[in-house]
């Protein structure tokens, strides 16, 4: 989203930005609900361990491969 804001610097997008935050949260919290309905407790034990928007960067390893470790 702020890349959105950076590419396009206008009052519209400025207008915007906090209206789409706000969808694209909304979106995420019910992609959790039926991903917790589907999955069940294997959703909530990937949950346990992947950030929902931002990423953790201080574990070693899990950086370069999107959260999983190979091996």
């Amino acid at each position: 989203m702020v890349g959105f804001l950076l590419q396009w610097p206008t009052i519209l997008t400025l207008a915007m930005f906090p209206v789409l935050t706000v969808m694209y949260v909304r979106l995420a919290r019910t992609e959790e609900r039926d991903g917790k309905a589907e999955f069940g407790d294997a959703y909530t034990r990937y949950a346990a361990d992947v950030p929902g928007f931002i990423p953790k960067l201080s574990e070693s390893g899990t950086e370069s491969t999107g959260g999983y470790r190979h091996g």
